[in-house]
């Protein structure tokens, strides 16, 4: 059945009797049972309601308080599937920084389930700059898409000409200007419900210079996915 492509052992599955006898079986695709049950997903623990950060309580965390001041007329509709730790942590640093693209279908049934919930949803994967794309030969998050088979648009444009946010400090992601730009023929997707996505959410700072920029031209439904918070 192939490698898995978090631990490379041979995936070998013994499906349960519910599994057997049920018609929607669990696809694993490309990660072993084993891996799976290790990744950290965030609809079983207790998660701020705007971004799904891990926390003790289901209130609005300190980020998303914040962002609400900063941008009071953007709705907060972030939806994050795993815990930025462990063999997702791993993943994202073999997949992203070391650019091996075997990677890119790890969470395929993911982004699946995402797009079979909001089936109106148009995916817009959030762009690299041109200095990324060059040192890494392809955008992450488009590949990511690709391997799962999901349409997407792309008419942003990412003009960031600075550090990498990977490099930053908090306050200096904070401080990040809008990279974003909006190219010629984004106005025939002005009705139709966006779908941002990105990789990991770790300040919301890229995010929602993003969702402010579409809002401004005229979007009026715009939520977003990431693997990872």
């Amino acid at each position: 059945m192939g490698q898995c492509l978090f631990c490379q052992n041979e995936i070998r599955e013994v499906l349960t009797l519910q599994e057997l006898f049920s018609f929607g079986k669990k696809a694993y695709g490309t990660i072993c049972r084993s891996c799976h049950e290790k990744l950290p997903r965030l609809v079983a623990q207790t998660c701020c309601p705007g971004c799904m950060r891990p926390q003790a309580t289901i209130e609005w965390c300190e980020d998303c308080r914040s962002w609400t001041c900063s941008y009071p007329k953007l709705p907060i509709a972030h939806h994050a599937c795993y815990a930025y730790t462990g063999i997702v942590k791993d993943w994202l640093q073999r997949y992203k920084f070391q650019g091996d693209y075997r990677l890119a279908g790890a969470f395929t049934n993911d982004l699946q389930a995402f797009q079979r919930a909001h089936p109106k949803g148009l995916f817009l994967p959030l762009p690299i700059s041109l200095a990324s794309y060059e040192e890494r030969g392809f955008n992450q998050c488009e590949e990511m898409l690709k391997q799962a088979g999901i349409r997407y648009v792309q008419f942003l444009g990412n003009q960031h000409a600075g550090g990498k946010q990977s490099e930053k400090n908090r306050q200096e992601r904070l401080l990040t200007a809008q990279p974003f730009s909006l190219r010629d023929g984004h106005e025939k997707y002005l009705q139709q419900e966006i779908i941002l996505f990105d990789d990991v959410y770790t300040t919301g700072r890229t995010l929602y210079h993003a969702k402010n920029l579409l809002y401004k031209y005229g979007f009026r439904s715009v939520r977003s996915i990431t693997i990872a918070r």
